[in-house]
């Protein structure tokens, strides 16, 4: 534990202990790799830090293997898997009243003043942030820049697939792992294609609309953003992280006040390599880990094989049993709890959703009005190529058949 502002060494370290505090069961075994991403929270009052949510994985299933219920999980990427886990302490945090207070006039949830979010990853994220702009690098002018692009002469490795309609006229319907910078992909894979955007495309939108999501952002005065990012591998490179993130969205305004878009820190250190980083001569794990700052008796740790609960039989596949404690399900079933659970908002529930336990998972979203108006303006001036996934998938509701 450090007691210091983190810087990004403090920040990996805590890291790295925490995930070899963890137990060996389901952790890479030899010659496998896997990815590590963490939340770390740190208190500028006390400047005591701790990671509250960690995810490891490399996995993503294919659109055709989504589940309707909100069992599995369709994005098994470690930094989606932290950013899930996070999503579950705020949750069980705002229940405690440790970070987070209750303002009864604005009818919502303050998180303490002191208190800020740092996100870590072992590796760059896939798509955008992958891609090195080498006429950038060399200094050549714009007009350079471009026909070499259209040329098709420098094609770099992204780690995502490109969006149907990103296509440039110089590329083929096989070229969709090679793009120019700044565009949105899809995550990489093989098989059927996955519909879960990048990484790199992730953060960007966690960069402007805060890292909390929909249903935790109705409950909050305010949206959560991470205050520096941080990647401790050696291929990572700041301008392409940096133009991933934010630079490519540089000079368009957000009209809502609430939403407005970040620039975080971005630190990069590659002599602090993940002792599973990624090898040539290694396989990836075919294991997801997920960890919360929770306590003992709720399971913080656990493993996920395809997006479902490892050790659950193939009779049980298809119910809650399979479901990870951060899968949509559960984490809408946390939304659902705290409503009944907490006074104030038992109260205000009753009054304005008096059959929540009715609704469905897309009906309470749409009841965040603020969220996805802006949401909707983003993916139309920001991300006009961000997939949509089906309806069926987010028409399910908290009882289980």
């Amino acid at each position: 534990m450090c007691h210091t502002n983190p810087s990004i060494q403090d920040i990996a370290n805590l890291c790295y202990d925490k995930f070899k505090s963890l137990p060996k069961t389901g952790k890479p075994s030899a010659n496998q790799w896997t990815v590590l991403a963490c939340v770390v929270e740190h208190n500028r009052q006390t400047r005591y830090s701790r990671v509250v949510a960690l995810g490891c994985g490399t996995k993503c299933i294919g659109y055709t293997r989504q589940c309707p219920k909100g069992f599995i999980l369709n994005d098994s990427h470690a930094e989606v898997l932290a950013r899930r886990a996070f999503l579950r302490y705020l949750y069980h945090e705002m229940k405690h009243d440790r970070i987070f207070h209750w303002e009864a006039k604005r009818g919502s949830f303050d998180l303490s003043e002191h208190v800020e979010y740092h996100f870590f990853s072992s590796q760059t994220p896939c798509g955008d942030a992958c891609i090195v702009d080498e006429s950038i690098e060399r200094g050549d002018d714009q007009r350079a820049k471009r026909q070499r692009l259209d040329e098709n002469s420098e094609m770099v490795y992204t780690g995502g697939k490109l969006i149907a309609g990103q296509v440039s006229e110089a590329m083929t319907s096989s070229d969709d792992m090679h793009q120019t910078p700044g565009a949105l992909r899809t995550k990489p894979g093989r098989g059927v294609r996955t519909l879960s955007m990048s990484c790199s495309d992730k953060l960007a939108r966690w960069s402007v609309l805060g890292v909390q999501g929909a249903l935790i952002d109705s409950l909050l005065s305010k949206p959560i953003y991470f205050s520096t990012l941080n990647f401790c591998c050696s291929e990572a490179h700041q301008e392409s992280l940096e133009r991933a993130i934010y630079k490519r969205w540089q000079g368009r305004v957000s009209k809502n006040t609430r939403f407005q878009p970040q620039q975080p820190q971005i630190r990069i250190d590659g002599g602090l390599p993940f002792e599973y980083s990624q090898r040539g001569d290694w396989q990836p794990s075919p294991n997801g880990l997920v960890w919360s700052h929770v306590p003992d008796d709720l399971r913080p740790y656990e493993i996920s094989v395809n997006g479902k609960r490892q050790g659950v039989t193939k009779k049980k596949l298809g119910s809650a049993q399979a479901a990870l404690a951060v899968s949509k399900f559960k984490l809408f079933l946390n939304f659902l709890n705290l409503q009944q659970s907490h006074a104030e908002l038992r109260e205000k529930s009753q009054r304005n959703l008096p059959d929540l336990e009715q609704m469905t998972y897309a009906s309470c979203k749409d009841l965040c009005e603020d969220y996805q108006q802006s949401w909707r303006q983003l993916k139309r001036e920001y991300f006009l190529q961000w997939t949509c996934k089906p309806n069926e998938l987010l028409n399910f509701t908290s009882k289980v058949e």
